[in-house]
């Protein structure tokens, strides 16, 4: 970075750095992650890669892009970590499987923790296409997102389960 781009940085420092604090407290609002850490890490990260900044938006624009990402990352993490270590089996039961045969039960268990370990973006769409049977313009109008998206998810999200489902000792 030079000089330019350094004195730059500090000027806008003072006002960028509060209101992307108050951006990402309310972002971050009912999580676990910690806004000031995901700040300060932006505001390094950005002036680290301050030479990528080719100013086609403004720069709180492209440090909050920053925090944004940093976020969703730490989301992921604890999220995966939380369901792959915690989810209890009684949880994932149904009165429905007390009727199925004992092996067929863990067959659905497995599938039920590998569908709650999926990002949200592709748990939604397998929960409402194959659980609920609703079809591609019914999820559309639910979630707003259009149909092509959906079933580029929906592909998405099965190479994701299939790789879950090896994980999780699942048989082909």
């Amino acid at each position: 970075m030079d000089d330019s781009g350094k004195e730059q940085f500090r000027q806008q420092l003072h006002e960028l750095y509060p209101r992307l604090m108050r951006a990402m407290t309310a972002y971050l609002a009912g999580s676990t992650v910690d806004p000031e850490d995901i700040v300060q890490e932006a505001f390094l990260k950005a002036y680290q890669n301050f030479d990528s900044f080719e100013g086609k938006s403004g720069m709180y624009t492209w440090i909050y892009s920053i925090a944004r990402n940093l976020s969703i990352d730490e989301f992921r993490k604890r999220k995966y970590e939380r369901l792959l270590h915690s989810v209890p089996s009684d949880e994932l039961e149904l009165a429905s499987d007390t009727f199925a045969p004992d092996e067929q039960r863990e067959e659905i268990l497995i599938l039920r923790k590998a569908i709650a370990m999926l990002p949200e973006i592709f748990r939604s769409v397998v929960l409402m296409k194959i659980i609920d049977g609703m079809s591609y313009p019914e999820i559309s109008e639910v979630t707003g997102v259009n149909e092509q998206t959906l079933k580029n998810r929906m592909f998405r999200a099965r190479k994701e389960l299939a790789k879950t489902l090896k994980l999780l000792g699942a048989e082909p």
